[in-house]
């Protein structure tokens, strides 16, 4: 696996943030200097993509999105050991979960100042002239599934290459998929995950701070999952990448495994018009997932939660958890890092791997009052992981639904 988030770059950044229980979200200063209305987020600390993208030239077609993705994908690399056991190209893809990727403003200052008229006003017709200002290879840099292909073509992975653009789905969606294109025979290995960030100016602008946290007084304390004191989400920025592949050749390759995936469930309900779920396809994906791996709910050692933050958000998860899997111990990362958008479901299953690696199931910060609308065993404390399977949790408001089963080995 292959890490980078708002507690660092690399699982022994992350790990120790979490050990330690140093929390990833704070004051951004440039929202903060702007008058945003919510200047909370997660970045990534002291990130300096050159230290892993190569070659270098390759960072002006990038967008900081796709620096994230490939900067995860390199960590993945070199912990699988694939340069000392080298796949043949047609038999190694990539599938990533991502967002839209939305334009640095100041690259498109140029072709807004020609489209506005003397008073000021955006003139739509002159928008084909201006678009001249734009960088030649603008659109390069922020298609969404530029980052799978630069994964691809520095690794000369000639098989399957694939992005889902799902929303907080995305990247247990790619897993998914990055499973069954192994179980289909056309892959023997894949690199799979996903990045994305919640921060996008654009993206702040549009929403306007919409359901975001606004405790702003404590940052670090901010994103609360399933506490009574919750007012909201924090958005954040990361990515996390995984090599999947078959049992067959890991074990001729001879590398430790992480985890083994089980099984998984996908669902949706129709709610996309008025966004308000009522869960029902968080309780089936979970169903679907169980029935799947064959596994009863008692085998399940941890749930891995979604955890938005935002009061009808968890009432709704914690009721289905709670209706399909009982008492079970459950965390969320979120509570750490933030929203990283389409690279969550990733990133927090990497967290639960390296927890499950030291036998423990990883905290939940800020989880100070239980709210009686969220019936979950929320997990403050690192404690003994009771089986080594996990549960990984991601939904979105317009209905859809992932759970996907990993055994750890």
């Amino acid at each position: 696996m292959g890490i980078v988030c708002p507690l660092g770059v690399g699982r022994e950044a992350v790990w120790s943030a979490i050990e330690n229980r140093r929390s990833g979200v704070r004051v951004l200063p440039e929202l903060s200097e702007s008058g945003y209305p919510v200047p909370l987020g997660g970045v990534v600390p002291a990130f300096e993509p050159k230290q892993y993208v190569k070659p270098r030239k390759s960072l002006k077609v990038m967008c900081r999105e796709t620096q994230l993705g490939f900067t995860a994908a390199e960590l993945a690399w070199a912990e699988a050991q694939l340069d000392q056991a080298p796949v043949a190209p047609e038999r190694m893809g990539v599938v990533l979960g991502t967002s839209v990727f939305r334009s640095e403003l100041d690259e498109l200052v140029g072709a807004f100042n020609v489209a506005c008229a003397e008073e000021g006003r955006f003139d739509f017709e002159k928008w084909g002239l201006a678009m001249r200002e734009l960088y030649p290879l603008w659109m390069l840099k922020y298609l969404p599934n530029m980052t799978a292909c630069h994964i691809g073509i520095a690794h000369d992975c000639r098989g399957p290459n694939n992005t889902v653009v799902q929303g907080d789905v995305s990247s247990l969606m790619a897993m998914i998929e990055a499973a069954d294109v192994i179980a289909r025979g056309h892959a023997d290995v894949m690199l799979t995950g996903g990045t994305s960030s919640m921060l996008s100016p654009v993206d702040l602008a549009w929403h306007g701070g919409f359901g975001m946290s606004r405790q702003t007084d404590n940052p670090a304390a901010a994103c609360r999952p399933f506490d009574v004191a919750r007012d909201g989400a924090v958005g954040s920025e990361g990515a996390a990448v995984f090599v999947l592949e078959s049992r067959a050749h890991a074990e001729r390759r001879g590398v430790p495994a992480h985890a083994q995936v089980l099984g998984y469930g996908r669902r949706c309900e129709p709610c996309a018009a008025i966004r308000r779920p009522t869960g029902q396809a968080i309780g089936q994906a979970i169903s679907a997932a169980l029935e799947w791996a064959q596994l009863s709910a008692a085998e399940i050692g941890q749930v891995n939660a979604h955890g938005l933050s935002t009061p009808e958000d968890d009432a709704c998860e914690a009721s289905q958890i709670q209706a399909v899997l009982g008492d079970v111990p459950v965390t969320a990362p979120k509570s750490f890092m933030g929203n990283l958008g389409a690279a969550s479901g990733a990133a927090e299953l990497a967290i639960s791997l390296l927890a499950q690696q030291h036998g423990v199931v990883p905290p939940t910060l800020n989880y100070e009052q239980p709210d009686p609308a969220c019936p979950v065993q929320v997990v403050t404390d690192c404690q003994p992981l009771r089986a080594p399977v996990t549960l990984a949790l991601n939904h979105k408001l317009t209905g859809q639904a992932v759970a996907l089963l990993v055994r750890g080995t």
